[in-house]
């Protein structure tokens, strides 16, 4: 009997009543409905006392109620919200409530169903679904998707260039790691990923976490087998400003527009290619020490040789290679970047758009002063780039 490949859509939701209907709309349009939808509606349960935050769990409160009457979607209603039934002490957020759907699915779901993890505030056009199940009945052998994405837009000037600054960011860290076929060259968005449940399985579940927890979910998941990159449909998160983790998108418009960048620097180019240069001499570190370009770095972090005791545990050069590159894994990469840089963030976006990629961007491109056509017109050119990159890599 041949077994039919499940569809299960994973969906945190807080303070999304205005938003949510918006991607239900989306979901009712799918050309593939053969899928069953998880939405954790979520709040801390101390909230419901904070004079400040109590409007917050309202508003979970009316999205049950509007889920209760959704009709002709398969929705299943996970209440993280409910007087008494919110998180307690510091276990909270989206991290958690992403958590709680994949292992309520994990319950129900076989190894080669498939989970779409979105956002409520996300919209998807009609094929969406049906390319994400596409590709993986096309690449048996991928755990996971990391979907290409778009932000749209608001009108909101101070709002936009923050928006478009922060995507710029991602995109030109991307496209880098894709130019040096770094294995680690993905983009981990929690609205725009989705996985195999044996993969889910292979890597025991996700660590939930303040912030980040995507990005530590698709690093861990490149370890434990192949992802692909592409897909012909794209998805588009939302733009708007949030506070409710860190780091991220929400954060760093809202940083953003203050003119706050440090944590989301244009990286020297060099940084890139210590990384890359490193990762070709694996096969000759196999066969004995030599010099690297990220030696220094080496040192400072684990102060000791990491290639002896790698060579010592793995016996073939190709699980020798391998080996190295969990070693120098995705969370390594961004350090080593951080521990290089050494030129102006500005400057090396505007070189690299010049020279690497050959744009004509205007010597004096400020993000605070260019006109927000301008910089959406590079940010549309970098889109097509990394679009291409991305096809002609498709999975690693």
């Amino acid at each position: 009997m041949i077994k039919v490949m499940k569809i299960f859509i994973a969906i945190p939701a807080l303070n999304e009543h205005d938003n949510l209907p918006d991607l239900i709309n989306d979901l009712k349009a799918q050309t593939f409905k053969e899928f069953h939808i998880f939405i954790c509606v979520n709040n801390p349960e101390e909230w419901r006392n904070d004079i400040q935050k109590v409007n917050i769990c309202e508003n979970n409160t009316k999205t049950m109620d509007y889920l209760g009457s959704v009709k002709d979607l398969n929705i299943s209603l996970i209440d993280r919200s409910s007087p008494g039934k919110g998180w307690k002490g510091r276990q909270n957020g989206v991290g958690y409530a992403r958590k709680e759907i994949f292992e309520a699915i994990d319950r129900l779901a076989e190894d080669d169903d498939i989970v779409i993890s979105l956002d409520a505030d996300t919209r998807i056009r009609p094929g969406f679904v049906s390319s994400v199940r596409k590709q993986f009945i096309n690449n048996k052998k991928a755990l996971l998707l990391t979907n290409p994405y778009y932000h749209k837009l608001t009108g909101n000037d101070t709002h936009d260039r923050a928006i478009l600054r922060y995507e710029l960011y991602m995109r030109y860290y991307l496209i880098n790691l894709l130019l040096i076929d770094s294995p680690y060259a993905f983009s981990a968005l929690g609205s725009a990923i989705s996985f195999k449940v044996k993969g889910y399985r292979k890597i025991s579940g996700i660590t939930p976490k303040e912030a980040g927890e995507d990005f530590y979910f698709v690093n861990r998941m490149k370890k434990a087998g192949e992802i692909l990159l592409w897909n012909d449909e794209t998805v588009y998160p939302s733009a708007r400003e949030s506070d409710r983790v860190p780091f991220g998108t929400g954060p760093a418009v809202t940083k953003g527009k203050s003119g706050d960048w440090d944590s989301y620097p244009f990286y020297d180019k060099e940084g890139f290619e210590r990384i890359g240069e490193t990762c070709k001499l694996f096969p000759k570190l196999f066969k004995a020490d030599c010099e690297t370009p990220i030696d220094e770095f080496i040192q400072r972090s684990f102060g000791e040789n990491i290639w002896e005791p790698l060579r010592k545990n793995f016996k073939t050069e190709k699980l020798f290679v391998r080996a190295c590159h969990e070693k120098i894994d995705g969370l390594r990469i961004l350090q080593i970047l951080r521990y290089y840089q050494i030129g102006d963030s500005l400057k090396n976006f505007i070189n690299f758009s010049v020279n690497e990629l050959e744009m004509p961007i205007k010597k004096d491109f400020l993000f605070d002063k260019t006109s927000v056509v301008e910089i959406d017109a590079v940010r549309n050119e970098y889109f097509r780039i990394e679009s291409e990159l991305r096809k002609k890599t498709r999975s690693l």
